[in-house]
């Protein structure tokens, strides 16, 4: 078995300040534990002030797939939406 390495876009539900996107951030890294890993979080520029945040995440084939840090992380504060956008095996 290999790895699995996915990208998760992370919407949030409105125009947020650099504090709530920290706050996010910080959030998200407590979330994800091993075996899973954190690769990295970028904040992307969506439009008009909007930003997401696109983050990349690496774990075990056996390990149940990106389904259980999904659905933890749309239960944050301030996310609209939480998508895998694409997914490969190392």
């Amino acid at each position: 078995m290999g790895d699995v390495i996915g990208l998760i876009r992370v919407m949030p539900s409105e125009v947020i300040d650099d504090n709530k996107i920290d706050k996010m951030i910080n959030d998200i890294k407590s979330i994800v534990k091993p075996p899973a890993k954190l690769g990295k979080i970028e904040v992307k520029d969506i439009a008009f002030g909007l930003r997401g945040l696109n983050v990349t995440v690496l774990i075990p084939d056996g390990a149940g797939g990106l389904d259980p840090i999904v659905e933890k992380i749309s239960e944050i504060d301030n996310v609209e939406s939480v998508e895998v956008t694409d997914v490969g095996r190392i």
